[in-house]
């Protein structure tokens, strides 16, 4: 018979570990070399200006693991900017040059390469901020 390692409260009250699963996830972020001129190039093709905010999914993104818990998205291959909603209108000035990503993460199982970002919101205001909703999910599109 194997003996299991329980204290004597919790066989009599049957309490279950109170350790939650840790779930691991990899962080996404903007490097320099990420190219964020390509996402300003999509944003005016859609005509968004300063202030614009929408909902929108973009494709394709290249995905590069650095580390263990630290992947690089980069804008260079994105091809359009598919707009779901506007959510608020710009007010006619210039976009911004500088991006960035607020939520982005991804399971470890994600490799690197290109993919499909669906339900991001895109804003202009100061930087040109790309973030994760509740409803964002990752889309592979290569092999």
């Amino acid at each position: 018979m194997k003996k299991e390692n329980t204290s004597f409260f919790s066989r009599i009250f049957g309490a279950k570990s109170s350790k939650p699963a840790i779930q691991q996830v990899t962080s996404v972020i903007l490097t320099s070399s990420s190219q964020p001129h390509v996402l300003k190039q999509r944003m005016e093709e859609e005509n968004m200006t300063h202030g614009e905010t929408i909902t929108a999914n973009i494709a394709p993104v290249r995905l590069e693991r650095i580390y263990k818990d630290e992947a690089v998205l980069y804008f260079c291959p994105m091809k359009k900017i598919d707009v779901l909603q506007v959510t608020a209108a710009g007010d006619g000035g210039q976009l911004p040059s500088n991006a960035t990503l607020d939520g982005f993460s991804i399971a470890p199982e994600y490799k690197s390469g290109l993919y499909r970002i669906k339900n991001v919101e895109i804003t202009s205001n100061g930087t040109m901020q790309v973030r994760a909703t509740a409803t964002t999910t990752w889309e592979r599109i290569d092999g």
